[in-house]
Formats: C-alpha cells, structure tokens, sequence
C-alpha cells in the first residue's frame, strides 16, 4: 500500500495492541472473573427474553430501553445519555464530535493511552501534567494548565488507569469552574471505588462530560456497553457522528437485565475488594517491590529487579499480566488485575520466589 493514501496524521501512527492470549489465567485486561449467567434469576430472566427476541430485526438506534434502565441507575435522565460499544466507542465518539486538528486536550499522566492516542488520529495535541512521586495526580499542577492552555477537552480518569488513584469529586468541579471547554471524566471503575461520582454535577455544569461502563464491575467486558453521560445538547452533538445501529440488539436485550440484578452483581464487587486489600497487604510484604494502593479492582506493581524474569515465571504458572516495557513513565511496572484468592496466591508465590 502506498503510504501516501494515509491520512497525515495515522501515518507514523502506532495503534494500541492487544497480544494474543495463551495462558490460563488472563489478569492484564481488568475483567471480573464473576460470570453473571451463574445467577439462577437472571439467565431464566434472560432465557425468557429471548423467547421474543429478533436477531433479523435492526436494534433500536439510541437503545432506548437501555437508555432508560442507566437512566434509573445513574440517576440521570435518558436523554442525558448516549450508549455504545463499550467505553473505547464512546471515547472515539466524544474526541471526533469536538476535536478540530490543532486542538489540544489535557491529559494526567501515566493513564489510559487511549485518550492521547485518539486526539492525535484527529491532528489534535495532548498537553501532559505528570503525577507527583507514588502517582498521585498533580491537582495544582492539572488546574494550573487547565487556565493556561484552556485546552478543547480536560480528561480526568478517576478512579485512574492504571494507577488506581481517586481525586474527590470537590477536586473535579474545581476544574469545571476553571474550564472554559469541556472537561471528561473517566468513571469506569467507579463502582468499585465506591466513592462520590460526578454524575450528580452534570445538572450543574453543562461543559462535564462521564464515561461509565458495565464491562468492569457489572462483568460485561464481551458484550461491549459503555455509555456516556452529559447536558442533552452535548448527547445529541455526539448523536451526530454515531453509527445508526452502533449497539447490538442481543446487548440491548441483555444489558438491562443484568441492571436488574445489580444488587448480586454488587456484593461480588465487594468481594474483589476485600480481596484487593488482601492482596496488597500480602505484596507489601515483599522486598524489592512497590505496590500502589488502588481504589479500583487492579493493583500497579513496580519492583527492583527482575522485571522480564518475573514476568516469564508468571506465564509458566499460566498466569498473565499486564507488562510495561521501556516505559519512562511505569518503569519496572506490572498492572495486576484483582481475581480470585487462589490465582492471587500464586501470583504471590512467584513474586516472593522470585524476589528473596
């Protein structure tokens, strides 16, 4: 292919890459280990469902009835969100709806690539404010630049990827005042931080923008369901870039249901995080390695020495982690996504194995 049929701005482009998967034990991508179809209630609900459901016909084009299932659970009106296939379609949905090429968006950094990596496919610039020593988010630092530069869009994930830092939600509409533009807000792992979301300020602010997900704690990550949350007018702008039958119709018939159990749902959610604590506590103990307290369902691990060594160890324990490599800002790192006791105590015998 000839390199000049490119856009411009994807041809040094190096996308975001996904390795193919061989072990057993798969805790880099932060997917529940929970399946919901264990619940008896909820796959006769859902068997029941498709009695009448009609894979020939086109899925709603807004999915209203999810609309208003996430309507009832956030608390939002349904015209106040839009939904999509999983949170990385949102994302690409927001950055092309208002991003001009030379525009400028504001990340905190290290985070989740996706959000620079996006901008620049459309000519845009990211503006960077580095974490302060242990990643806690530079708060002066992110307000600072958000006067200065006044950037198109302000992105916060809270709680962060892959660090597992929260900001409180005051800190955040601290930024809405300074903000001119729009300023989004990354919730995707909110349900286990189990902390103030933002969503109630979208009332207030029409220039906040919250990214949510059922991949994360609701255990959804195959069927792919995000959403968005703003002031209608910001839903119906992004409307206009949206594929017309972007969501299928099986996740629109399956998505509400599992809403519907969300109290069983939950209490796995508090499990993973009583087990999150455990673990750490555990990798604390360890010479040679750092572990980042997380409000999330992962841990970020850096050690010593030994990074591609434990690395390996893991994998011959069929066990797969999230690796960063040549990596300025995460060096020596590992993002270890919080599972079941047993497979997080044979991720501990491999680092204390390794380590002493």
């Amino acid at each position: 292919m000839k390199t000049e049929w490119l856009r411009n701005t994807i041809k040094d482009f190096e996308p975001y890459y996904v390795a193919p998967i061989a072990e057993k034990y798969v805790i880099n991508a932060n997917e529940n280990y929970f399946n919901v179809l264990s619940i008896p209630s909820l796959k006769k609900e859902l068997m029941e469902a498709l009695d009448t459901f009609k894979p020939q016909i086109y899925p709603k084009p807004m999915a209203d009835g999810l609309r208003k299932a996430l309507a009832e659970y956030t608390g939002q009106a349904p015209e106040n969100i839009i939904c999509g296939n999983g949170g990385d379609e949102m994302i690409t949905y927001l950055l092309g709806t208002f991003l001009n090429p030379g525009d400028q968006i504001l990340v905190h950094t290290p985070t989740f690539d996706m959000y620079e990596l996006g901008a620049e496919t459309l000519g845009a610039r990211a503006i960077k404010v580095r974490d302060l020593a242990g990643y806690r988010r530079d708060k002066e630092g992110i307000l600072e630049a958000v006067k200065k530069y006044q950037p198109k869009i302000t992105v916060i994930c809270n709680p962060n990827n892959p660090t597992g830092d929260l900001l409180p939600a005051s800190f955040i509409e601290e930024v809405l005042k300074a903000a001119d533009n729009l300023v989004f807000v990354d919730e995707a792992y909110m349900e286990f931080a189990q902390k103030e979301s933002v969503l109630p300020l979208i009332k207030k602010y029409p220039n906040l923008l919250v990214l949510r997900t059922l991949s994360k704690a609701f255990g959804l990550a195959g069927m792919r369901c995000g959403y968005l949350a703003a002031d209608k007018e910001i839903i119906d702008a992004i409307g206009k870039i949206k594929a017309p039958y972007n969501l299928n119709a099986f996740t629109q018939l399956f998505a509400p249901i599992v809403l519907k159990h969300r109290e069983e749902i939950l209490r796995v959610r508090d499990d993973i995080v009583k087990e999150r604590n455990r673990l750490f506590d555990e990798l604390v103990k360890i010479p040679g390695l750092t572990v980042y307290p997380s409000c999330t369902n992962f841990l970020l691990v850096q050690v010593e020495s030994k990074h591609e060594e434990i690395f390996k160890a893991l994998k011959a324990k069929d066990i797969l982690v999230k690796i960063y490599r040549n990596s300025g800002e995460l060096p020596n790192a590992y993002r270890i996504t919080v599972t079941t006791r047993d497979v997080d105590d044979a991720l501990l015998e491999v680092f204390r194995k390794e380590l002493s």
